[in-house]
Order: structure tokens, then sequence, then C-alpha cells
């Protein structure tokens, strides 16, 4: 009886088949399966997929890929239309999209290096003159991500060692995942965790280490809320700093929504603040001269800063 595969395995699976099908006249079902080691019943399933979810909008029947069995005269034959031959030409936001969803796969080494190789090249083409489009995105430890699977697969409890970007802190928490999802280019883990006593989600790649324990996950946890119902952006406001050159060394310690060079020379950043005692440490480390503005009321944090400068003092006095 062959082991459940994941849907990825699948697709993989399906996609590796597909080019060995698309000959004039078909090709033997049997003889498919000997060649890639698949049984009967799983290909037809395989194949019914690709039947009715593989083509282009608006995914009527003549534009989904053409696929025709005969288990009689067992014989498998596919067609795949036009779209599928002629070079593919893609517009500046749909090529920014693929870009950016094979970069939240390869950032969680999930990736091929042929994947990369492809988006290395189109990367290449969006680029033009001296302006270069890429996307960057928060590597995750790769030993992390495959705890974190390890522990979902096997209903297990994990320890993981997370820095909390609020707080500034790293801490140690048991959590009871219940499902790994991607959003907005980040990976995060749902899990109860039993400190907080709740569902919490937590972002991969701030997770410093994770080791599974020898303890089964509660089954009588209540479902986790839906990814429509969760904010994973959170409700934490949004900081810019324009920072001089002695400064520049923030983006490369703290995660950024935006980093964009400005025409003095200055740097200017954007990143969420999830608590005043980390910002007031983060401004008292900057130049004094910094800006630091709320981008949502466009209220300037000077005083953010200067009161914590007046409390320190006071308690050297």
């Amino acid at each position: 009886m062959p082991g459940r595969i994941s849907a990825a395995e699948r697709t993989e699976r399906i996609m590796s088949i597909v080019p060995w099908l698309v000959v004039p006249g078909g090709v033997s079902i049997t003889e498919t399966c000997e060649r890639f080691q698949i049984d009967r019943a799983e290909l037809l399933s395989d194949l019914d997929l690709l039947f009715y979810n593989v083509g282009v909008h608006p995914f009527t029947p003549d534009a989904l890929v053409e696929v025709f069995v005969d288990e009689e005269d067992d014989t498998i034959e596919v067609n795949l239309h036009e779209f599928f031959v002629r070079p593919l030409r893609l517009s500046p936001d749909e090529a920014l999209t693929i870009v950016g969803a094979a970069k939240v796969l390869l950032a969680s080494r999930q990736g091929s290096d042929v994947l990369a190789s492809a988006v290395a090249k189109i990367e290449h083409v969006l680029s033009s003159g001296d302006a270069v489009v890429g996307v960057e995105l928060a590597s995750i430890d790769p030993e992390v991500f495959a705890v974190v699977r390890s522990g979902l697969d096997e209903g297990r409890v994990i320890r993981i060692e997370y820095h909390s970007f609020g707080r500034d802190e790293v801490g140690v928490r048991e959590v009871e995942g219940q499902r790994v999802l991607s959003v907005e280019g980040r990976w995060y883990l749902q899990a109860w965790c039993r400190s907080a006593g709740d569902h919490r989600v937590f972002r991969l790649d701030r997770i410093l280490s994770a080791a599974l324990v020898d303890e089964r996950v509660d089954e009588r946890r209540p479902a986790p809320p839906g990814e429509d119902d969760f904010d994973f952006t959170g409700s934490h406001p949004l900081v810019r700093l324009v920072l001089g050159p002695e400064d520049e060394w923030v983006p490369a310690q703290y995660p950024t929504e935006s980093v964009e060079r400005l025409d003095d020379g200055r740097l200017a950043v954007e990143l969420e603040s999830s608590g005043t005692a980390w910002l007031e440490r983060l401004l008292l480390r900057l130049d004094p001269n910094t800006e630091a503005v709320d981008v949502e009321t466009g209220r300037s944090l000077g005083a953010v800063r200067s009161s914590a400068a007046a409390r320190i003092l006071r308690r050297y006095r």
C-alpha cells in the first residue's frame, strides 16, 4: 500500500508524468504505471485532477487540458492546447506575482535549483537599465522548517525558541502545531501555545530553533481560527525611520516592510513596532536627529525617544 504523499509531492509527480503522456496515439497505462512506480488507481486519480484543474481563464472545457483514458485499450492520451506550446507572455504584475510566490517556496528551502534559476531569469527580464527588480524574503532555517513539519505530521508537541519582535526578546515556548501557511510572502505556524493557553501564530523566520517533545498534542483543543479570521499583519503600527549612514545597520538587523534610498543619500525604512519598550530602545541607539514617524497618523515619534531618555536620566540623579 503506497504511503500518503503531500499535495506538493503529488503535483511534482503529475508534472513529471505529463510530458511522457503527450504522445500522438497515447501511451499504455500499464507501461506508465511501471515506469513511474505508481498504482493504477492513483494514476487515474491524478489524471482526473489534471483534467478538471489545469488550464487557463475562464477555465471552460475548451480552456482545459484534454485527457483521454481508454481502460479497455489500456491507453492514455493527453493533448495540450496552444497556450501550453506558444511562448508565455506575462505582464509585469503577473511576473512579479510569480517571482514572489516562487521566492516564498525557495525561502522555505523547499524549492529546487531549477526553480531558483527560472526566478533569476524572470528578475533579469523585469530589470531594465540601472533599475533592478528583485524580491527578497526573510530566510527560514531549513532545520526549523523540517522539525515543524515533523511535529505536524506526527502530532507531537514542538519546543521553539522564538524571537518576539515587539518586545525584542527571545523566549522558549511549547506549542501544539495545527498548520503551516503562507500569507503575503511569509510562512507562519498556527499553533496552540501552552504558555498563553490560546491560539497563536508564529512567523517561521523568527523561530531560532525547534525540537520535538516526546508528548502528543491534545486532540481536544478547539479548532484554530480560519485564515480569513486572523489578522496576520497584526495591529502593530508601522514606523518610518530616515537613517543616516551610521545607522544603516537597522534593516540588516530587524524585519522591515520597505527600504528606500532617498535622493539625499539617507535610507528610509518602514518596520512594525508592536511594543513601546522596543521602539524606545531602538530610537535610543540611533542618531538623535533621526526622523521617526508613525506611518498611519503621520505623527512624529520624537517624543518617544525624549521621554525614554529623560526617564533614564532621572534614574542616575
